[in-house]
């Protein structure tokens, strides 16, 4: 009986080890697919590294695609115009916008260039404002103390 008892008892340990194993190693392999996963993760969104001249080169290609695609865009809109409506497009494509004239620093913004035909200057000096402040004083709710 003693003997049947050991051998059990040895069995079982045995058993516990190799179960205890298995479960260690599967938590290995488990932890290390996780690591290999955020490492895979880390690569995918780690990208190249942007540098001034990476950057300059990118930039020229990226200008020269924007132009040949509007260079597109443009004769695609002039294909069915007049060659009238052709010269009052390519000028109106030629003035700068608010944006641009403010980057460029220009301060002299009343040029000719930005006014329409047609358009009229209006000198405010010719109107007073002494008139108008009277107008709105004359308009004013007065209260007076008499009940």
């Amino acid at each position: 009986m003693a003997m049947t008892f050991t051998l059990v008892s040895h069995l079982r340990e045995q058993l516990s080890h190799l179960v205890r194993t298995r479960a260690e190693r599967h938590a290995k392999e488990e932890r290390e697919k996780e690591q290999l996963a955020l490492e895979e993760e880390e690569a995918r969104t780690r990208g190249t590294q942007v540098t001034v001249e990476s950057f300059k080169a990118w930039k020229a290609g990226f200008d020269k695609e924007i132009a040949s695609k509007r260079a597109r865009e443009d004769e695609e809109k002039t294909k069915g115009l007049t060659p009238k409506e052709r010269e009052e497009f390519k000028r109106v494509g030629l003035r700068l916008t608010g944006r641009q004239l403010f980057e460029r620093g220009d301060r002299n913004l009343e040029d000719d260039t930005l006014l329409e035909e047609g358009t009229v200057s209006v000198d405010i000096s010719q109107y007073e404002r002494a008139g108008i402040e009277e107008e709105q004083e004359d308009e004013g709710v007065t209260f007076s103390d008499s009940d």
